[in-house]
């Protein structure tokens, strides 16, 4: 009895134990885990494709291009398009050539084209260190006899004669001819001088500041008889400090100041337009609206026109206003052209203005219909004459225009309802809307390069997952004429890489679609489970998912071969869709990764081998910013976070991005979208690290010492890495990379990092 109910018992526990899922088993990292994930850096795929896509060198003003290949040895072959005949020839004999130049064979063959001249058979061009000119018809090379041409000083004017100068903060104006230098002005300062820019302080590390030459905005007109510049106010302006620790003259750190206006500063760097008349060598202030500098560089926008005429954008503070002017030397008068207005920010990144002086017209582009688009007015009244764009799509890139037909081509995203509508085609249009026409129709993402002459245009195209073709095309009606080039990714796919998974989800708002990208490991098996991470960055000025074969180029593959799958894609709040959808980010900053949560328990609804309860998320910059706002607002769901260079609170940071999104001046929301702020910092459960380059003259590293200050106040634990010498981009330290892998690996993972594991040296 005793023996049989010991059998019961028995086959009653292993019954449990075939009900009971086995526990996973720990998981574990090798050296060759670390070594495959390291092949996969971008830094080193990009080794492994050659001849992705052919860029057009336009000889002449015809359709006619060359370009040039490399073969896997690393020499490079020269090859001549002629749309006309559908003709692919060499450009010329490369043994001949090879042969004039003397080249070694134990060096890659290379050369540098700087001209071809169709009607003489010529070609320019430097091998090595020398200058040649060669027949195309023989491939025989003479080194051209060099004639003593003096340099040109900098800021010279366009016939050389004279150059604007400053020194001690005022203006000069040297004669070329003489050497005769006439000051032009006497009251420059420091905090008030003449034609300098607010200098990025990258230009004085480990330099001596008193051989660094000042950047000037100095803009000649065509016929040199004028030339603009700027006076710039900073006297009230804050400045930012950069600490050097470790450099190589002795132990004492050295500091390096620099102005950099903050968001919500009340005084920022404001110019004034200077114009100066070379003959009389006079100096008038231009009566204009004063410039705003909100980042590094000048206060003044703009160029001339060969109507000898200045053009330059005004912008108001917060982005909430953008007007085009027009400057006349003649008078020193200037006019209002376009304005554009909102109550919210318009988009300087989509802001651009192009003026046909011929025929007294301006293309402006505006949102103002809720997608980009672009209008024409009357240049002398300012006046709207029609809007020229006729596709329901957001328009992204202006590619040419043809001035005889009136022709313009353009690049545009959207309007195709079966589509991701991020992907670009190419279109054209008469100047005054009628004749639209979409040349590109192919589900891909097109880059197209038109001809000078206008009758054909190269088609670069491809998408995530298809190798780029290079197609030459017709104008008239995008007819494939030819398929140009060889790319070659055999390199790439024979260490394993695989193509990242394009994916669709919903907003948090439960009815927009959102678009990404899974990366996975390159062994990966869908009967495994993969913790999740975000490669986040919310914008808003751009958006970040590739949408073209050159989504390889990125360091989510790398991180994804240690096992994890990594998702990149954009919320709301990102740009290039519609008005509505960018919206969603102003004065909301701090919620652009609710997106991703719900993109991500969505996806893994859908598939089983996403585990949703071991999600981390890592971002640089502003993904720096939104990695650690999300460790703190759904601290639930990230459980580790890696936050590079992050702009931690948007006080901390250039005037000129912050508050086109949060506004000015600062009210309640600046506070509540802070990860400073204590009460979000108390909620963070998971583990976070933070990182920083001492160097970083974007975002200063005070950014995230204040973050630190804030948690040890807090009392919470998380990891910091300080990174000497390194200024904004830290992906390009091995270093930091490893040791994100080590904090996803050991923390996400649940495995033992390779301790110091070393990368190959390049």
């Amino acid at each position: 009895m005793i023996r049989k109910l010991a059998m019961v018992l028995a086959s009653a526990m292993l019954a449990a134990c075939s009900a009971t899922p086995t526990a996973p088993e720990t998981p574990s990292i090798s050296i060759a885990d670390y070594q495959r994930a390291e092949s996969f850096l971008p830094k080193n795929v990009r080794k492994k494709i050659r001849n992705l896509a052919v860029e057009p060198n336009w000889i002449n003003n015809s359709s006619n291009f060359w370009f040039s290949e490399v073969d896997p040895e690393g020499n490079n072959t020269y090859y001549k398009v002629e749309p006309a005949t559908a003709k692919v020839s060499l450009l010329f004999d490369h043994q001949q050539l090879k042969t004039s130049v003397k080249h070694d064979e134990s060096t890659n063959f290379y050369l540098k084209i700087n001209a071809i001249d169709v009607d003489n058979n010529q070609l320019s061009m430097r091998y090595g260190k020398q200058d040649y000119q060669c027949s195309l018809l023989t491939s025989v090379c003479d080194k051209p006899d060099k004639a003593d041409t003096p340099s040109q000083a900098s800021y010279s004017s366009p016939d050389g004669n004279y150059a604007l100068g400053v020194k001690d903060w005022n203006l000069f104006l040297t004669d070329n001819r003489s050497n005769s230098i006439s000051q032009l002005t006497f009251d420059g300062t420091e905090g008030y001088p003449y034609a300098v820019q607010n200098q990025n302080p990258k230009a004085y590390i480990n330099k001596d500041p008193a051989k660094v030459k000042q950047r000037l905005s100095v803009y000649w007109a065509p016929d040199s008889k004028t030339v603009l510049t700027h006076r710039m106010n900073r006297e009230k302006v804050g400045k930012l400090h950069l600490i050097q620790s470790s450099h190589n003259e002795g132990l004492r750190p050295k500091l390096y100041s620099y102005y950099y206006p903050l968001a919500g500063d009340e005084h920022l760097p404001t110019g004034d337009i200077y114009s100066v008349d070379v003959a009389s060598k006079e100096v008038t202030k231009v009566v204009a609206p004063e410039l705003q500098q909100t980042y590094y560089g000048g206060p003044l926008w703009g160029w001339w026109e060969d109507n000898n005429r200045f053009y330059f954008f005004e912008q108001a503070r917060a982005k909430k206003r953008i007007s085009f002017h027009e400057y006349n030397p003649e008078n020193h008068q200037v006019r209002l052209i376009v304005e554009e207005k909102s109550d919210k920010f318009l988009d300087p990144w989509a802001q651009d203005a192009w003026v046909l002086p011929e025929t007294n017209e301006v293309i402006w582009p505006s949102q103002r219909s809720g997608k980009q688009q672009y209008y024409l007015y009357d240049l002398a009244s300012g006046k709207l004459k029609n809007k020229i764009t006729q596709c329901d799509c957001f328009v992204r890139t202006y590619r040419a225009l043809d001035k005889k037909t009136r022709t313009l081509y353009y690049e545009a995203s959207g309007g195709f309802d079966d589509r991701d509508p991020y992907l670009r085609h190419l279109y054209k249009v008469n100047l005054d809307g009628t004749g639209h026409q979409l040349l590109t129709p192919e589900a891909l993402e097109h880059s197209a390069r038109i001809a000078p002459d206008f009758s054909y245009f190269v088609d670069i195209s491809s998408t995530v997952q298809s190798v780029p073709t290079t197609k030459v095309r017709s104008t008239i009606d995008g007819k494939v004429v030819m398929t140009v080039g060889n790319p070659d990714v055999s390199e790439l796919m024979a260490i394993g890489w695989r193509a990242p998974e394009p994916f669709e989800v919903l907003a948090n708002d439960n009815k927009t679609k959102l678009y990404g990208l899974m990366y996975k490991p390159s062994n990966f098996d869908a009967s495994k489970q993969y913790p999740v991470i975000d490669a986040t960055y919310t914008g808003p000025h751009n958006f970040f998912t590739p949408k073209s074969f050159w989504s390889y180029f990125q360091q989510a593959q790398s991180l994804a071969e240690l096992g994890f799958v990594v998702i990149k894609m954009d919320g709301r709040g990102t740009s290039k869709r519609n008005r509505d959808f960018h919206l969603v980010a102003y004065e909301n900053l701090a919620a652009g990764v609710d997106d991703h949560v719900q993109a991500i328990k969505d996806l893994a609804r859908k598939h089983s081998y996403l585990d949703v309860s071991r999600v981390g998320i890592y971002g640089f910059s502003a993904g720096g910013y939104d990695t650690a706002q999300a460790m703190f607002r759904h601290a639930d769901f990230f459980k580790v976070g890696v936050a590079a260079s992050g702009n931690h609170d948007f006080r901390v940071d250039k005037t000129g991005w912050n508050e086109i999104w949060l506004g000015y001046p600062v009210a309640k929301h600046w506070d509540e979208q802070t990860n400073l702020n204590m009460d979000s910092i108390a909620k963070l459960k998971g583990k976070l690290l933070l990182a920083h380059g001492e160097l970083d003259e974007n975002v200063n590293p005070a950014a995230t010492m204040q973050l630190v200050d804030k948690l040890i106040k807090a009392n919470k634990d998380f990891d910091l890495m300080i990174y000497p010498n390194r200024d904004h981009f830290l992906n390009d330290s091995d270093y930091f990379v490893r040791k994100r892998w080590d904090y996803f690996v050991e923390h996400l993972l649940g495995a033992k990092p390779v301790k110091e594991y070393q990368f190959e040296q390049n």
